[in-house]
């Protein structure tokens, strides 16, 4: 959905810089360990940009993911990764503070599955520097999320899944 809707306009050009791993871990402190191994695969090869780290089971109830992606954070600045690279997540129930969660907004951030997406920083930067009010972005991804509404939103997710 992010690419297809263009939720982000650097995502459909970093395709083939994209590292997707599966983790069948069920514990906070297992998946860690995974993000740790994607973190270093990163580090060691910096031709891949990103790395989506799909967690496919265990983390299904939003708020029991929003600890373990609180934990991930904290990992990032205790490991010392922070500063080279950012996390970002998404989930099937993703709902951002304050929000409804029928709010059509929330699908900019949600996905099949539980995503811990990891982000090199210079790639952000330059990305960022090339676009004309990249500040901008949120609200237009709103706009248009509000635009296509809830149903048909849920119905692309749905798509998304079964492929």
């Amino acid at each position: 959905m992010v690419i297809g809707l263009n939720f982000c306009p650097f995502a459909r050009q970093e395709l083939v810089h994209t590292r997707y791993s599966v983790c069948y871990q069920r514990k906070i402190k297992a998946v860690l360990q995974s993000l740790e191994t994607e973190l270093e695969h990163l580090r060691a090869n910096q031709d891949v940009v990103t790395s989506l780290l799909i967690v496919a089971q265990g983390f299904g109830d939003f708020y029991h993911y929003l600890e373990l992606v609180e934990r991930a954070d904290d990992f990032l600045d205790r490991q010392g990764y922070r500063g080279d690279f950012q996390l970002a997540s998404f989930h099937p129930q993703y709902q951002f503070d304050g929000e409804a969660a029928d709010d059509p907004s929330n699908y900019t951030n949600r996905a099949p599955f539980p995503i811990l997406h990891l982000l090199r920083e210079s790639g952000i930067e330059e990305a960022l520097a090339n676009y004309r009010q990249p500040q901008n972005i949120p609200l237009r991804n709103i706009a248009k999320a509000r635009e296509l509404g809830s149903q048909v939103l849920q119905q692309k997710l749905n798509d998304c899944k079964r492929q």
